[in-house]
């Protein structure tokens, strides 16, 4: 049994009239054990209330096999079987478990992503999209184009130069490699990222012994004096070689 993500003792108050666990308590389990694989990649509480986003679910299946009494413990699995890139729309599919070891439900949902404060669905920042992309898939699994519409939106909304259109097509491919590249390579696209966008670093040196905000810091600096225009064809060039190395 893998990909485990929450495991917990059935409540004499999750029963129902039939001595057996109650309907929405399965639903229950599996949200936890959604949360749980959400918080081992980051996304607590507090970052969902930074970004200004939350999950919300479309659709929720569940397929009851075998009974559940109380007192059993039980183990919920949870695989990614479907996302965007951005993250802006996800599927998970997950096994609930009995002590025994039978399979007692399997539970499908479709979500997406919300602005708590505009109320729209978005997609993920794109340091946190590669994360979210990065969690237990299923063998199934299907990463989904983002809709041509959406794209067309971004790019009509600002005229952009030929080069702009290339770096812009490069921080979405990035997030197709079938593996997530080393800490290295992840530090040299985030600066020459910064560097494309904003230019030279602009932050405060992090305190001492922040060593992931030091590594960022430095790989930024490090980029100190390069134009716009280089950056982004340097970016360009980096994902490229990353794909030919894949």
């Amino acid at each position: 049994m893998k990909n485990v993500f929450y495991e917990g003792k059935v409540l004499w108050s999750q029963v129902d009239a039939n001595m057996h666990l109650r309907h929405s308590a399965y639903a229950d389990f599996a949200a936890q054990a959604r949360l749980e694989i959400l918080g081992s990649l980051g996304f607590d509480a507090n970052l969902l209330e930074k970004l200004h986003v939350g999950p919300i679910l479309f659709r929720e299946e569940l397929i009851y096999m075998r009974e559940v009494r109380p007192n059993d413990t039980i183990k919920i699995t949870c695989e990614l079987t479907k996302c965007r890139p951005d993250g802006s729309r996800w599927s998970f599919r997950q096994e609930l478990f009995r002590s025994d070891g039978i399979q007692a439900a399997l539970i499908n949902v479709d979500g997406a992503w919300i602005d708590t404060i505009k109320r729209k669905l978005v997609g993920l920042p794109e340091e946190w999209a590669s994360k979210f992309v990065d969690m237990p898939k299923s063998d199934d699994f299907v990463l989904e184009p983002i809709p041509i519409k959406k794209v067309e939106t971004v790019i009509t909304n600002k005229t952009m130069t030929p080069l702009e259109e290339k770096f812009e097509a490069a921080k979405k491919r990035v997030l197709e490699l079938t593996e997530k590249p080393s800490n290295e390579k992840m530090l040299e696209l985030y600066a020459l990222n910064k560097q494309a966008t904003i230019g030279d670093i602009n932050a405060d040196k992090p305190a001492m012994f922040d060593f992931v905000a030091a590594a960022k810091y430095n790989a930024w600096n490090a980029k100190k004096g390069i134009s716009k225009e280089d950056a982004q064809q340097k970016y360009i060039d980096f994902v490229e070689g990353l794909f030919q190395k894949a």
